[in-house]
């Protein structure tokens, strides 16, 4: 299958409201609340006091339909919009053009980008107490003196916990209204308290420039990991990661990528392997491929870092091992549409006889996925939580008259896989 038609890739159009206002919202699978607008967003977009020519930044921006809303108010020109996840951005971009608001900045980044001079800024908190403290930080700092911070969330996602963690850098803050379970608070932006941040923003990784370092030991190889809140077991190796370099074979010429890389182990572990090899990580966020390169760095190991839209940021190039721990929640849903095209667009990039090696919660249907697509799947290791698969891509000669061998294989595997477990 083509990277770019991927059904997983194809952009909708949702016909939606905030503020009172129509608005046309570009959505795509792979990001929180893509079919909708967000409680927090319309709570934001019903309390917010935005006056014309004021500069108001949206971070994290999402899908843009908050953005539009803050156009409407201040001016497309005065607006600017953050996420640190690439397909937010490229969606949050074509949403502000459908809607007439192409004069605003959309981009990449943290609010750190920015002036320091923003009389708004709008938040739909984030998941993760740490990357919410994150960008309160950045906040505070993009914000001028007497600037107003919009904070939103639902009491499910901590957000009457994490008010008193803003409270703690802007003061206290004003609950303008609650409703479905969520709230929305105002805070104001006064000066840095004279003993300088506290305590809870000292923690490594919060403010920029700087990381969370943690020691990962894989056998016999061992590694200093540089990490920010908002990457995936950002403060310790994961246990399904840890169970995938502990089983994972590479050979010594492997051409390989590492897809939902993270801070970069999994790549940078199996480039260690491949004295002859190459690596390259790919990553949609922004935090994950800064940790990764500074992982890199810290290990004096080369690979290429690419922020982007996962196979498609690697488009024409192929390799003989693609190797994950992939993302595949959407906030706190699994998303089965990036799982499915994960796999048949990992098959379309690698060569002949190539790899694909993956280690999942066994509730995700990988190992049916890599059968249908691959022909067979090799079960490396299995927990009564996760298991590592493995398929290779067959090189495969055209035969008429009689299936191929990849075909009388899948086919054996299908009948294995529909066996209940008592049967076999």
């Amino acid at each position: 299958m083509d990277r770019e038609k991927s059904p997983y890739r194809q952009e909708r159009v949702h016909e939606d409201e905030i503020g009172g206002e129509p608005v046309q919202l570009i959505m795509r699978p792979g990001l929180v609340s893509w079919r909708y607008v967000s409680q927090s967003m319309h709570l934001i977009a019903d309390n917010a006091q935005i006056a014309p020519n004021q500069h108001v930044l949206v971070s994290p921006c999402g899908h843009g339909g908050l953005g539009v809303w803050a156009a409407r108010q201040a001016g497309s020109q005065n607006v600017t919009l953050l996420d640190t996840n690439i397909i937010a951005v490229e969606v949050a971009r074509h949403t502000m053009d459908t809607n007439g608001e192409d004069a605003a900045t959309v981009q990449v980044g943290l609010p750190t980008f920015v002036d320091g001079e923003q009389d708004v800024v709008l938040i739909a908190l984030p998941k993760g107490r740490d990357l919410a403290r994150l960008y309160f930080l950045e906040s505070f700092y993009a914000l001028r003196e007497g600037g107003n911070l919009y904070l939103a969330g639902a009491n499910k996602e901590g957000i009457k916990s994490i008010i008193p963690d803003a409270e703690a850098l802007f003061g206290s803050g004003t609950l303008l209204s609650y409703k479905g379970g969520h709230r929305v608070v105002r805070f104001t932006r006064g000066q840095l308290p004279p003993d300088g941040l506290p305590e809870i923003y000292q923690t490594p990784g919060l403010a920029s420039g700087t990381y969370y370092h943690f020691e990962a030991a894989i056998g016999e190889q061992s590694y200093t990991i540089l990490s920010r809140p908002g990457v995936f077991s950002w403060r310790a190796v994961d246990e399904g990661t840890r169970l995938l370099l502990e089983t994972l074979q590479v050979r010594a010429t492997d051409t390989i990528l590492d897809v939902g890389a993270g801070y970069g182990l999994i790549g940078m572990h199996a480039v260690r392997q491949a004295p002859k090899g190459t690596v390259t990580l790919v990553d949609v966020d922004f935090l994950a491929c800064e940790s990764a390169r500074a992982t890199l760095a810290a290990n004096r190991v080369e690979g290429q870092v690419i922020l982007g839209d996962g196979l498609a940021a690697v488009r024409d190039q192929h390799f003989s091992l693609i190797v994950t721990n992939p993302p595949f929640h959407s906030g706190h849903t699994v998303n089965y549409e990036v799982t499915e095209a994960f796999v048949d667009e990992a098959y379309t990039a690698l060569d002949p006889r190539g790899r694909f090696v993956v280690v999942s919660n066994r509730f995700l249907p990988y190992e049916r996925l890599m059968i249908e697509r691959f022909g067979s799947v090799d079960v490396l290791v299995r927990t009564p939580q996760y298991h590592v698969l493995s398929s290779e891509k067959e090189y495969r000669r055209k035969q008429r008259g009689r299936p191929t061998r990849a075909q009388r294989r899948a086919e054996r595997e299908r009948a294995w896989y529909n066996l209940d477990d008592n049967e076999q």
